[in-house]
């Protein structure tokens, strides 16, 4: 409705009448609005009510839910594998992705382009093999 149309509408009301605004809630619940004013956000003016709280009881509050990853159930976390201490986070990282490449898994590997078919990860830093690589080189040195 057009502020203009609304003024020659109420033209036609006593100027010293009261002015109420009517809602028709769902299921035939009316109701009537006394304090009413009018207001301009930006867009042009808006009519606005304050509802008459007296009577309801309100209840606040809120429920906090864990936010957990989205997973489709084929995507249920491994439990993490001890591969070792190496000399450096760059060689564990490679050890990482020598397991992850042999056993097949569907992981992201840190080195992609590395030939982890020919490639041997070195010892630990206590001088011996992890025994999850171990197990992998046997099966290599068993194959060839």
């Amino acid at each position: 409705m057009k502020t203009k149309e609304l003024i020659e509408l109420l033209k036609r009301f006593d100027p010293e009448s009261e002015v109420r605004l009517g809602v028709n809630w769902p299921g035939r619940v009316w109701e009537a609005f006394e304090r009413v004013w009018v207001a301009d956000y930006g867009a042009g003016p808006q009519i606005n009510a304050a509802m008459d709280l007296r009577g309801v009881v309100v209840y606040v509050g809120c429920v906090l839910q864990p936010r957990l990853p989205e997973r489709t159930p084929r995507e249920t976390p491994r439990p993490e594998i001890d591969l070792g201490h190496y000399e450096t986070p760059e060689i564990a990282a490679r050890v990482r992705d020598f397991y992850i490449f042999h056993r097949g898994l569907d992981e992201t590997l840190n080195y992609p382009e590395a030939d982890y078919e020919r490639w041997i990860p070195p010892r630990t830093t206590s001088g011996e093999y992890n025994e999850h690589i171990a197990a992998i080189l046997r099966e290599k040195l068993l194959k060839e």
